[in-house]
């Protein structure tokens, strides 16, 4: 009965991913971004790729859904327009390089640039003036590599606007939005190639309302926190994520 019930997935899988969503929901909630990172680290430690990511790509979109009405005013939308047509370009061009190049190499390289990055803006690092149209379509551009090579097209975004004159907010917001944009054209890749099934689709469904208690005391949190504490939060994630993003590959 009960291998009937569980959907594929052992007890201790849905322990690890119930309290990932959670964790991820909380920090989605707060910062803007970071989901996805965390579920995938998480549950790669107890299933495969391919009956995570797909998954963590669905739940992800359902958070931005829930976020981004409380949100919608703030987003950059110009960015959003330059940043899409920069990932247009970067994708395909991150999968020739998954093609072409070693990827423990590729992720590395990917993980050491945004490790270097957060270092810099930890430091004090700010742009002037607000990101022209330029650094937006190369920084998404930049996302799109990533996301082909390594799976993960945030930090270059949250870098840039985390560098720039722009309000916390308006990075939190933008970054929503354009994590919306970027999982639809994902998921859709991902139901082409037949990676979602029936099972999968109860475990969103399942794990939907976790996700979402998290996004909701996260946004809470940002309500009543200083933006500063954002921004720090946001940096320490990213240069966390980093570190361990390097660790895994030099360790396997």
């Amino acid at each position: 009965m009960f291998e009937v019930m569980n959907f594929g997935w052992d007890l201790h899988f849905w322990a690890v991913a119930l309290v990932a969503t959670l964790l991820g929901g909380i920090v989605r909630g707060f910062t803007g971004f970071g989901f996805a990172l965390i579920l995938i680290s998480a549950l790669l430690l107890v299933a495969d790729p391919v009956s995570v990511v797909p998954l963590t790509l669905i739940i992800d979109l359902l958070a931005g859904f829930t976020l981004l009405p409380r949100t919608y005013r703030d987003v950059h939308w110009v960015g959003i327009r330059h940043l899409m047509i920069g990932s247009a370009i970067g994708v395909p061009a991150g999968f020739a390089c998954l093609l072409l190049v070693a990827p423990e190499p590729m992720k590395i390289a990917i993980y050491a640039a945004v490790l270097v990055s957060v270092i810099l803006i930890a430091c004090g690092f700010k742009m002037a003036t607000v990101p022209n149209n330029r650094m937006l379509t190369g920084t998404g551009i930049v996302s799109g590599l990533m996301s082909g090579a390594a799976g993960v097209p945030g930090p270059p975004m949250v870098l840039l606007y985390l560098s720039s004159p722009l309000p916390v907010a308006i990075t939190r917001a933008t970054g929503i939005a354009f994590f919306i944009f970027v999982d639809i054209f994902a998921i859709a890749l991902a139901a082409y190639k037949g990676l979602i099934d029936a099972d999968m689709l109860i475990r969103c469904a399942i794990l939907a309302p976790v996700m979402a208690v998290g996004t909701s005391i996260g946004h809470r949190l940002f309500g009543i926190t200083r933006p500063e504490t954002v921004k720090l939060a946001a940096i320490i994630l990213l240069g966390v994520l980093a570190i361990v993003g390097i660790g895994k590959v030099l360790i396997v």
